[in-house]
């Protein structure tokens, strides 16, 4: 995929980057045939015109004790969408909320400890907030791929 705006060297880093995210600038200035410090440089440039957002890691939910994976439509009165986005945004299970054109509906992912855990967080913590309407959910039986964003 070519990136709109940056010219090759920028794209190269990025995709270097992309595909680890711990490759250090010297080795990126080895493979581009640049200094550390022109790297450096480029990446600096990157992350303060916003092309980069940050730097992460992603973890292994399952292997840390998450292994219900959730979807959720949650619809809500559109007067309380930005208090329940909040609200909702704030729980550490939440890994993604989003809200999409059309009904005044978020649609949110959680990672949760076990079946147990995701009762509780429907009915302990998103049905007990003002605004909610009707909730919709769907667990996650087989994942094909997850993403980190932007793939290139």
């Amino acid at each position: 995929m070519e990136l709109p705006n940056l010219d090759q060297t920028d794209q190269d880093i990025i995709r270097l980057l992309h595909e680890n995210g711990r490759m250090s600038y010297a080795k990126i200035g080895e493979l581009l045939n640049l200094s550390r410090v022109a790297i450096q440089k480029r990446v600096e440039a990157l992350v303060e015109n916003e092309i980069i957002e940050n730097f992460t890691i992603r973890l292994n939910a399952t292997k840390l004790g998450k292994v219900v994976s959730a979807f959720f439509e949650v619809e809500v009165e559109p007067l309380y969408v930005q208090h329940v986005g909040d609200k909702l945004s704030a729980d550490p299970n939440v890994i993604s909320i989003y809200q999409m054109t059309g009904p005044s509906t978020l649609h949110m992912h959680a990672l949760l400890k076990d079946e147990n855990a995701l009762e509780s967080f429907l009915y302990g913590h998103i049905y007990t907030l003002k605004g909610v309407l009707r909730v919709n959910t769907q667990v996650v039986i087989k994942r094909f791929k997850q993403g980190t964003g932007l793939e290139l």
